[in-house]
């Protein structure tokens, strides 16, 4: 068998790490990012939905990091965002 693309479980730690450090709730973090709060649990909790690279990026978005942090390729969590990004699709 071929090693996954994605650790689920680490994606699910790093995403709440990151959620609880900007005091965001699942929620929040959803509504900023065009998802479901059930989205951002069931990820939390190492339930692999049926979710898109896009909302993944809209949720490193939302948490001020990497998808590559999230997804456990690179270590550092944080990354510059300019201060008027927009995130397409946001609330729709």
């Amino acid at each position: 068998m071929t090693e996954p693309l994605l650790d689920w479980r680490l994606l699910g730690e790093r995403l709440h790490v990151a959620r609880r450090r900007r005091g965001l709730t699942s929620a929040q973090v959803a509504e900023r990012a065009g998802t479901t709060r059930v989205t951002i649990s069931r990820l939390e909790n190492v339930h692999k939905p049926a979710v898109s690279f896009d909302v993944l990026v809209r949720i490193a978005q939302v948490l001020g990091v990497s998808l590559d942090y999230l997804a456990g390729r690179k270590d550092e969590d944080t990354v510059v965002l300019p201060s008027t990004t927009t995130l397409v699709g946001a609330g729709a």
